[in-house]
């Protein structure tokens, strides 16, 4: 009996060793393996993930924050960290020592780097030829949003008249992992992104919908990456157009007013307002995130969530954070889409480039249409002021309080800082501590590159 064992056994192993052969050969680095489409299509298939909540380093530079459970005087302690630095808006804080690991940049160029494998292999690859281009589009839409991303965090905000002259990011389009890949100028940086979302070559290929596929692009998602893209640089006028279009094409939005039945904020990662979801390590968002108080203050009365969720709770802010004002969230059930992009932000963008282009009751339409869904009884702003500052502040405001927990307030803010219309400092109550400041041009607005991808990049100086 144990010899018949033994033969099946061996017999087994054989088979499994056979099969795996082919899994185990040794490659060169950054040589693909994968040959098929549909072996490609499976790096599509997968949730995203940007293991940084934004709470904790862009939400603290914008005060949008104070991080995600933390005790301030703890922080404020330990005087060499960059949590410290972006608590206290402390520049003399050595950041870039201080950062020798970045999850969150590793992770994008992770991502890049799969994107790259679909676009320099599909064309050669066996399969359906049919759906090559649709998989190729969607591959060159995710590596020009990663890219954002990185630029739009670890460098300075883009202005065309200085564009040529500041430091971008490196912009990988090889597969070649071992190959250095050179910093680009920010506008070379911006210039490769609109080029990976090109109209004709890239949109036009793009699935018309996905439908509850929160984990894969379509249309919508193409048009509303080109136009946070083309807004960030300040080309209003150019990017209203696919704002609109992503609206049109997925106007669903999240109705918060259920709260006020269910006394409790739940909202599941495949909500039809995500155009597409990508997570911050953890899906459940935006649980254990602090509010500053000046944050806290912009909440509307009749806010559905802090009027009839379990959720933005002031004593447990005080006693987590050891400041009275703070407001912390403990609801486990939200998840909110932290780095991708919704149909409300979008509505937030072509609001914003309606009212920068003179059409400011258009643009405050938009911002009541999600007001409506977020403050019980909510009055109109539409048709309340006529001049563009006056209806930027409105939108300002309640854009801030939709954007918590997203890296969008701090995108707005760096954008907003370079024009001197809206450009402020930056103020912090930090009790006991006193008020805190930090100006628009701050070194603090860009985030350091990490020492080991440095140190192995000569090209990577720091932007700031």
């Amino acid at each position: 009996m144990s010899k018949y064992i033994f033969n099946i056994t061996a017999c087994m192993l054989m088979l499994l060793l056979s099969a795996c052969e082919s899994k185990l050969d040794i490659v060169p680095k950054g040589k693909v393996t994968l040959g098929t489409v549909d072996e490609l299509e499976l790096l599509l298939n997968q949730e995203y993930s940007l293991p940084v909540v934004p709470a904790e380093d862009l939400g603290l530079v914008c005060g949008e924050t104070v991080g995600m459970f933390d005790q301030i005087s703890a922080v404020m302690s330990q005087t060499n960290t960059s949590k410290y630095a972006y608590m206290a808006f402390d520049e003399s804080v050595d950041r870039a020592t201080l950062a020798t690991e970045d999850i969150r940049y590793n992770a994008l160029y992770k991502y890049i780097n799969y994107m790259n494998v679909i676009i320099t292999t599909i064309d050669d690859a066996t399969g359906d030829a049919r759906i090559k281009p649709q998989i190729k589009a969607e591959a060159r839409v995710m590596r020009a949003y990663l890219h954002w991303l990185a630029v739009g965090i670890h460098a300075k905000q883009y202005d065309a008249s200085t564009a040529e002259k500041e430091g971008g990011i490196a912009y990988c389009t090889t597969t070649k992992v071992m190959e250095q890949r050179d910093k680009l100028t920010l506008a070379q940086s911006y210039e490769a992104i609109l080029n990976d979302l090109d109209d004709e070559e890239v949109l036009a290929n793009m699935p018309d919908n996905r439908g509850s596929n929160v984990f894969r692009g379509d249309k919508a998602w193409g048009y509303a990456v080109k136009a946070v893209v083309l807004m960030q640089m300040k080309r209003y006028a150019d990017a209203l157009p696919y704002a609109q279009k992503a609206i049109q094409l997925r106007p669903d939005m999240f109705d918060r007013s259920i709260i006020k039945t269910t006394g409790n904020w739940t909202q599941e990662h495949d909500s039809k307002n995500n155009f597409l979801y990508i997570n911050a390590g953890i899906r459940v968002s935006p649980s254990m995130v602090m509010l500053s108080k000046e944050t806290a203050q912009l909440f509307e009365e009749g806010d559905y969530v802090c009027s009839y969720g379990s959720g933005w709770d002031a004593n447990l802010g005080e006693s987590y954070s050891g400041m009275k004002g703070v407001l912390i969230y403990m609801g486990w059930g939200c998840i909110v889409n932290v780095y991708g992009l919704t149909s409300e932000l979008l509505r937030y963008v072509a609001a914003e480039c309606l009212i920068r282009t003179g059409a400011v009751n258009e643009g405050l339409r938009l911002v009541d249409e999600v007001r409506s869904m977020r403050v019980e009884n909510a009055s109109k702003w539409e048709g309340t002021v006529s001049s563009e500052a006056e209806a930027m502040a409105l939108l300002q405001r309640a854009k801030w309080i939709e954007c918590i927990n997203t890296p969008f307030n701090y995108l707005d803010m760096k954008r907003w800082n370079t024009e001197s219309t809206y450009r402020r400092t930056v103020t912090r109550n930090l009790g006991s501590y006193g008020t805190v400041s930090l100006s628009p041009e701050s070194p603090l607005w860009v985030m350091p590159f990490p020492l080991k991808v440095v140190m192995y990049n000569g090209t990577l100086k720091q932007n700031y």
